[in-house]
């Protein structure tokens, strides 16, 4: 793949306890926090970062990802990520991710979708031209690009499983809303212990239809579609808001 001015890019993370489960190895969550921690490099790196999008009283918000899962690292061991932004339009912009072990095998891929949120109104924005001008010469070819996430997410039909928390400060990002990461987490935490013991996450698919706020009581639905496939959907408790989809599937 042939990139321009550097718009890759690149940097090793170490595989930490935090990040593990009681196998020793690297979760879901953990792989997102490694992911979100090279993307923030990379808009540093590109003058595109919310410090950089003070000017226009914004922040760039997740939208939608969909993770390809093919061996998870273990505690310790070292992982190179690559990221980049893969594309723009006026009102999405595009991110792919790639972690490969120190060996160059690929362990995970994801493709995301992200918008950009006014910080007063809480409301999607157009992308300023600007911006779109700035990096559209750097992409990649469309056809080197992960497929951008994509697909409808039904309403689950009924409950199979269930797990309640509240949204807590330490739940908090930098946007001052529920951290994306947190989304994913407790979607899966409303799954049996069986699952994880029995089969492993080859694929999860996330999209994010609201804000979570301080002190919202939170309730994360499952329901099992079939042998390998389930369906999640994170709500609000006090109204039934639907905030974020999600569907999982193990092998």
């Amino acid at each position: 793949m042939s990139f321009k001015t550097n718009i890759k890019h690149v940097a090793d993370f170490t595989v930490r306890a935090a990040e593990t489960d009681y196998s020793r190895q690297l979760t879901l969550p953990g792989l997102l926090r490694i992911f979100h921690e090279a993307s923030l490099q990379s808009v540093l790196k590109l003058g595109l970062s919310i410090w950089h999008l003070e000017k226009y009283n914004a922040s760039w918000v997740l939208l939608r990802k969909e993770v390809s899962l093919y061996q998870m690292p273990v505690l310790g061991d070292t992982i190179t990520v690559e990221t980049f932004p893969s594309g723009a339009d006026r009102h999405l912009t595009y991110r792919d991710f790639k972690a490969f072990d120190r060996h160059g095998k690929l362990l995970a891929t994801a493709s995301s979708s992200w918008l950009l949120m006014e910080l007063d109104e809480r409301k999607m924005m157009a992308i300023p031209d600007e911006i779109i001008h700035s990096i559209e010469p750097l992409f990649p070819d469309p056809a080197e690009c992960l497929p951008r996430p994509s697909g409808k997410f039904p309403l689950i039909s009924k409950m199979d499983h269930e797990w309640k928390a509240q949204v807590g400060w330490f739940d908090l990002d930098f946007n001052y809303h529920l951290n994306n990461v947190t989304y994913a987490s407790w979607m899966l935490n409303a799954l049996p212990e069986s699952l994880f013991k029995s089969k492993i996450l080859s694929n999860f698919q996330i999209r994010y239809a609201k804000e979570a706020l301080l002190q919202d009581p939170i309730r994360c639905i499952t329901e099992q579609w079939n042998e390998n496939q389930y369906m999640h959907q994170l709500m609000r408790t006090t109204d039934d808001a639907v905030l974020a989809f999600g569907k999982s599937t193990w092998t």
